[in-house]
Order: structure tokens, then sequence, then C-alpha cells
């Protein structure tokens, strides 16, 4: 018995491997050391300004939004995704990004989707700075579905001992912003594919209540980077704390970096609900607790400052593109997060 009998053709792999080198070595830069083979990646770590350095690493998957991605011939942008959520779990405690290593794995490795998935996630890369520094590519029929793909990464960072953000600071008076997000990034795809499903409407039908744009426009809208916005104030250490939106929605991820004896309350009304959002709780009848949990309701990025550096952050965030807004405050109390709901 061979082994491609039992499913699996290492040929086609290594013949996947060769195709993708290009797309990775685009991402490498002076600091990685080549190797010939190898069975990892090496680079020289980089050195934060400061003696002592800290290393930050997260690791996501892109998730059941590469259902759509597959379906709409989108699935490098689905793939880059991986990227910028983990560049932006690292930002969050003031770390910069420095390389990725990536997980690919189908049913059967299909060559053209797996090179769009590294080309998604090299393109990404280069954007946040980080190197594309090694990963594993897995065929296995047992496991995955005919048809489908799995993208998973683990981001790995650097940021100097004394520029750790994690909360702690956090106090009551301070304000709370939020940025404007690109649609749902990479969350709650599991609940959309199912109000899409229901609705009768396909993915190149337009957006009920948008501006023209298709519902696979709209959904798979390129989870944000908010390193190139962020990053500048971050080192001038004008925050807080930060929270990225992700799984749990803006309160579920809030409450991760707010200390003891401190609690937020949450203004409804303080932001505009996007189209595609509304959509979504109209078409499938989405629960207001359930939407807030499993949706960004259009923020993807939220921000602990001082109330008396507000308005000065406020300017300085719309002059680098972010839409934002004062979406609560931060009082002395049971820690947690609520909302203000008006009855």
């Amino acid at each position: 018995m061979r082994y491609r009998d039992a499913g699996v053709d290492v040929s086609k792999s290594d013949a996947i491997k060769e195709a993708i080198v290009r797309a990775v070595r685009s991402t490498w830069t002076a600091e990685v050391a080549p190797l010939a083979g190898g069975f990892a990646g090496v680079m020289r770590w980089p050195s934060p300004p400061a003696a002592a350095s800290l290393m930050a690493a997260s690791l996501d998957g892109v998730g059941t939004k590469l259902h759509l991605a597959l379906a709409c011939g989108r699935v490098a942008d689905a793939a880059a995704d991986v990227v910028y959520h983990g560049a932006n779990d690292l930002l969050v405690h003031g770390a910069r990004p420095v390389a990725l290593l990536d997980y690919i794995a189908q049913s059967k490795l299909d060559p053209v989707v797996v090179l769009a998935v590294v080309e998604g996630l090299a393109r990404a890369c280069r954007e946040v700075g980080a190197v594309l520094l090694g990963g594993e590519t897995a065929e296995m029929p047992d496991t995955y579905l005919p048809g489908v793909v799995d993208v998973a990464g683990c981001m790995i960072g650097a940021l100097a001992e004394g520029g750790l953000l994690d909360g702690r600071t956090v106090r009551p008076g301070d304000v709370v912003l939020g940025l404007s997000a690109a649609g749902l990034h990479t969350n709650g795809f599991s609940l959309a594919r199912r109000v899409l499903d229901a609705s009768g409407l396909k993915p190149g039908d337009p957006l009920p209540g948008g501006a023209g744009e298709t519902l696979a426009d709209a959904l798979l809208a390129p989870h944000r980077w908010y390193g190139a916005s962020l990053m500048p104030l971050l080192q001038q250490g004008a925050f807080s704390a930060l929270a990225h939106v992700t799984g749990g929605g803006i309160a579920g991820n809030l409450v991760r970096v707010i200390p003891e004896g401190c609690r937020v309350r949450l203004e409804p009304n303080a932001w505009p609900r996007p189209p595609l959002m509304r959509w979504l709780m109209s078409a499938g009848n989405v629960p207001l607790d359930d939407a807030r949990r499993a949706l960004n309701l259009g923020l993807g990025m939220v921000a602990v400052v001082r109330s008396a550096a507000e308005r000065e952050l406020l300017a300085a965030l719309s002059e680098r593109g972010e839409r934002v807004f004062r979406i609560g405050v931060v009082f002395a109390g049971e820690r947690g997060v609520e909302w203000n709901d008006v009855t």
C-alpha cells in the first residue's frame, strides 16, 4: 500500500512548497538567516530601543470566513486577515510584529488555493513589517472536509520591557474611545453565514441599506491593521490600555485589560452601526445580547485614555484617517464592563 493510497500525496506537497518559496522570501529582511533545508525558521532577534526586551506571541486562525472567501474566489484576502489579527493582538500590549509562523491544511492540497493563501499572508506580512519565517502545510483527508482550507498563524513580536501596556494604569475618570472596524474582521462568520443562507440573498447581491457594495464586499472586508495609526501614539505613552475587538465582542475584550476596582460603562448610541451590522441583526432577528457577543458592532479597536488627553487624541487619530468615537467612561466599582441601555 502506498502513502497516496491512504489519501496523502507527498510529491504534490513538495511541489507546492517549492512554488511558495518566492512569496515567503518576499517578506524576508536582512535579519533572516537563510537555511538550505532546515526544520525551523531562524532570524536575529530585533532589539527594541532598550537594554531589556520582551517577546510577545499570539496564535489564531481565520475561521469560517474562509468558507465564504473560497466561494467568492477571495481566499488570499481572507488568509491575510490572520496576519492583521495577530499583529493587532501584539499591538495592544505595545509590541511590534516581527515574524509569522503559518499553518495551512486541506483534505487534499490544492496548489492554486495554497499558493493564494501564502501570497495573501506574504502581502500582509510586508504591510505590518513582519517576516513570514516558516510554517506547516498539511494534507489530512480524514480530518478536513473536501474543498475547504484551514489557515492559522502564530505572530511573534518584540517590545522594550518598560513599554509593556497591560491596563494596570487604567483608573476611574478615564474615557474609552472606539476605532471603526472594516466589517466583521475575522469573527462572527458562523452567525453571518447562517443569516446569509436564511435570507435567500447571494454574496453578489447588493447589501440592503448599503452604499452600493455587495454582500460579499461587506462580509469579506479585510481585518484592519491599526499599527500605522496607533504605534506612534503608543511610543508617546498615550494610552492607559488598548483592546482588540475579536471573539466576545466589545465588552468581552475590553474587560481583559480593566484592573480590579474599575468598571466601564459603554454608551451603545455613541457611534453609528454600519449597514452590515444592521442588516445581520434585522435579517437574522439576532437578539441584542447575542449581537454584542458575536459581532464587533462596527468597532475593531478600543482605547482607554486619560480624560485630559481625550480631545488631543481624538484629533490625532482623526488626522491619521481613523473614524473614532467616545464610547464610554471608567468609574470606580466592581471590575467589569456594562452597557448603559436606555429602557
